[in-house]
């Protein structure tokens, strides 16, 4: 074989070798950022802003709750439609709904939303001093390109935040 074409198809291996390198590296990268923002997602901080009595019925009471959500990634966060659920005691109090939003890249966002409290529960509560000891448990689908992911969140409200919550300031 000539040397001439011995070298020239070296230097096309050569070309076509670093070409796969960048590519490798740029997939690389891009899935180290990617799997850094979904960890970044999965510690989405959830607190209760306020919380306030619509009305009282023989069904129940029903609140809204102000709830705020804390984006700790470099990822606008499309958040679907989030169930939750509050119990008092590790007692259901009741069950409640958030709507579809986006939580901006490294920022807050508060949600307003409905919730609709067992006054068996409520009752047991609403006279004495010591609140109780409540947790709401959700799961928030975020809507990405190509997929849906479900992470689940639990927060603990304060003693304070959660007597406001039981009498409805």
């Amino acid at each position: 074989m000539n040397p001439k074409k011995r070298l020239g198809i070296k230097n096309i291996m050569k070309r076509r070798s670093k070409i796969s390198i960048i590519i490798i590296s740029i997939i690389a990268v891009l899935a180290i950022f990617g799997y850094l923002q979904y960890a970044a997602a999965t510690q989405l901080h959830v607190s209760m802003k306020s919380s306030k009595i619509i009305e009282r019925t023989d069904d129940g009471t029903l609140y809204t709750i102000n709830l705020e959500f804390e984006n700790s990634s470099f990822m606008i966060l499309n958040v679907g439609r989030t169930d939750f659920i509050i119990s008092a005691e590790e007692e259901n109090l009741g069950a409640g709904i958030l709507e579809p939003t986006i939580i901006p890249a490294n920022g807050k966002s508060i949600v307003e939303t409905p919730f609709l409290a067992d006054n068996k529960i409520l009752d047991k509560y609403e006279q004495k001093e010591n609140s109780p000891s409540l947790r709401l448990d959700g799961s928030i689908a975020y809507n990405l390109l190509f997929t849906t992911l479900k992470i689940p969140f639990t927060y603990y409200p304060t003693q304070e935040e959660a007597r406001e919550f039981i009498h409805g300031q």
